[in-house]
């Protein structure tokens, strides 16, 4: 199974990336990584046509970079399954920060 592995530039060449790519490939997929110089139209005719998953890394923060999500959009477009590979920040609430959440969510 191919799946698409959707990153920011700034992870290119990077010790991370490599260890994305080998964690999906230990997964047994077969990695379509766009470190290359083909543009965003290319990885979306990719993603499109040659893949049957998704994965992506968000930024440090959760946060999800334009490109990304374009590419998360096409994905959704074909239904594929989409895996958000882990970050490691601090993801924890306390538990006055759980109440405090959930509150302001509208769950109390």
């Amino acid at each position: 199974m191919k799946i698409y592995y959707a990153h920011a530039l700034n992870l290119y060449g990077t010790k991370q990336e490599v260890r994305d790519v080998q964690v999906l490939k230990d997964m047994g997929f077969t990695v379509r990584n766009p470190n290359t110089d083909e543009g965003m139209d290319h990885f979306a005719r990719v993603i499109r046509d040659e893949c049957q998953a998704l994965a992506f890394r968000a930024l440090p923060d959760g946060q999800i970079p334009a490109g990304i999500w374009r590419e998360i959009a096409v994905a959704r477009s074909k239904r594929l399954p989409i895996i958000e590979l882990p970050s490691f920040y601090n993801r924890e609430l306390s538990v006055p920060q759980t109440r405090q959440y959930l509150e302001e969510a509208g769950y109390r």
